[in-house]
Parts: structure tokens; sequence; C-alpha cells
């Protein structure tokens, strides 16, 4: 398991909740321990179980199907999840967002977003369910009124890089703490391990884009050399830019560039651009400055006039033409 070694997970494995080797068996038994759902079986051979433990408010399990399988909760509500694949990879749908999660990306699952998931043969997943009691304490002490307003992640939570590995490292103290909580241990101060739970949850409000952290101004710090790229990209949109040209003129390689990225901006720094291009587009159509929509794609860098109308119509919702006719 990427970053997860069997020793690691060790305390959490020993309290299993079920294995079967059934469809109709698993999904109620999943749906008992954790949201009554919808699980429609794609192929492959049912190995399930499902290990589970509690620490203070915190719901930490492992969770596998074996087969591939699609998933439909109905909206989490009273809790928030994060899915940290552990092996394998699962499509995420969460609203209008889609993760890609595997082993490098994790997804942060607010209360209320739609959701949809889709779990590759083989995924196995560690699951922690945070209530939304605790979620909403803790964003108070934090944010203070701020967080009486709804609250939504940026689901994607990349794990390799500093902040998400520091994540991973609080994660995995919390499971090896396990055996301490269980009956005839040692057990430490109730007011400390209270403090881990807390900072665990202050970390995903801190670090990770949510609407709380923006109504309160505390805008992610944007490192020298994503500024500098986007600086690029914008003075040379109608060039025929590629990766290596924005990195090298960032003063990154391309591999860290790319994890910069996805790491702040949740994207590639190849769809940063085609996005910049877009958006600067649709600017000049609605100006009305006079210019063709076949002048405006060429000065925004889009050589193919059918492929910049279908990018255009994917974010905008309507083709150049109708923008511009709009704009007169």
């Amino acid at each position: 398991m990427h970053g997860w070694s069997r020793l690691t997970l060790a305390p959490l494995l020993k309290r299993r909740v079920f294995s079967s080797t059934q469809q109709d068996e698993t999904r109620t038994l999943v749906s008992e321990a954790l949201k009554e759902h919808r699980l429609t079986w794609k192929g492959g051979r049912v190995d399930a179980e499902l290990n589970r433990a509690r620490f203070g408010s915190l719901t930490v399990c492992t969770l596998r199907y074996g087969a591939e399988v699609h998933i439909e909760p109905d909206r989490l509500q009273d809790f928030m999840l994060v899915q940290v694949p552990l092996r394998g990879r699962a499509c995420i749908e969460c609203g209008g967002d889609r993760v890609d999660a595997d082993p490098d990306c994790a997804a942060v699952i607010a209360p209320n977003r739609p959701l949809r998931l889709h779990w590759e043969a083989g995924c196995e997943q560690l699951l922690l369910k945070i209530p939304r009691g605790k979620i909403e304490a803790i964003g108070q002490r934090a944010f203070g009124e701020t967080a009486a307003g709804p609250l939504d992640f940026s689901p994607a939570l990349r794990l390799d890089t500093p902040v998400g590995a520091a994540w991973c490292s609080m994660m995995a103290s919390l499971i090896h703490l396990l055996p301490t909580l269980d009956d005839g241990a040692p057990r430490p101060p109730a007011a400390w391990l209270e403090h881990l739970e807390d900072t665990l949850v202050l970390h995903l409000l801190y670090n990770q884009p949510n609407s709380w952290r923006s109504r309160a101004g505390l805008a992610p710090t944007v490192p020298r050399r994503l500024a500098q790229a986007e600086s690029y990209m914008r003075e040379h949109l109608s060039a025929p830019l590629t990766l290596i040209d924005i990195a090298r003129h960032a003063g990154a390689s391309a591999s860290a560039l790319t994890r910069l990225f996805q790491e702040h901006r949740d994207t590639t720094p190849m769809n940063a651009l085609r996005a910049l291009r877009l958006d600067t587009a649709r600017q000049k159509l609605k100006a009305g400055a006079g210019a063709s929509v076949t002048e405006v794609a060429l000065g925004v860098g889009f050589g193919h006039l059918g492929r910049f109308s279908e990018y255009y119509r994917e974010r905008f919702g309507e083709l150049p033409r109708e923008t511009r006719r709009v704009a007169g």
C-alpha cells in the first residue's frame, strides 16, 4: 500500500467489522456501518472487508469491495468524509467536481454535496468520518461567525505535497494510538487526545481550500514559481506555449510545476493555460469590439476553431458566436 504499510494500519486492521464474498450482505453491512447507499456491482470477484475504529468523535475505517463498484449515497448531511485510496483508483464526482483519486490524491467530501463514486476492482480506501457538529465547533473557534455559513471544500487533496504528507502523518499517529483506547490499556490524557483530534480537523480547515477560509479572508499564499508561471501564461496567451516553456520561465522543472498547480489550483498547468485563454476570449467577445470569433480565437492561442468552440461551450455553456451575438 503506497505510503501506508501494513504495520502502520495494523491497529485498525485488527478491528474488523465484517468480511464477505456476498453482494447483498456486503451492501447491507456497509450501509449499517457507514451510510445507506445504492450499490451496483460492475464485475470482478467480491472480496469485501470493513475495519472500523473510533477516536473521540472521529470514525476511521478501511474498506474494500474487491470487485468494481458504482456507489450512490444520499448527501452526507451529518458528516464530512475524507477518502484516501490505499491501493487502486476511484472516480469521485462531488457536486460539479470530479476527483480521480489514487494513493497520491484523496478526496474531501463536504456535507450536502451530491455524490457518486466509482471504485475500480481491487481499490481499497482509508475513510475518515468527521461529524458535522465537530467541524462546526472547530470552525467557529477558528473563523468566528464566518463558520455560521455553509461549508464547501475543494475536494481534491494532494498527498504528495508537504501539506498532504503532514496530514497523512497525523492520521498515522491516530491509528498508532488506537490500542491505548482499548479497555485496560494505559490511556493518554483525554485533553491531549482531544487536541490531536481537533488538530487533524483544523489542518483540513486551514490548508484545504474551503468556503469558510475564503470568507474569513485567509487566501492561501501563492508560491513564487506558481505566480511566475501564471504571469508568463497571461503575457503570452497567443504563443504556442508548452509545459517545458512555462516551467523554464518559472524556474522549475515540469514535474515540480505540475505538483504546484495540482496542490494550489487543483488542475494541471496546461489546463490552467487553456482556462486563461478561454476566459480572456470570453472577455473580448462580451466587449463587442468588432473582432470576429476566428480573430479572437487566434489572439488567445487557439489555432483550431472547432476545438476552440468545443472547449468554450464546455466551459461556458454556449458557443463563442452566441456570446458575440448577445454582446452585439
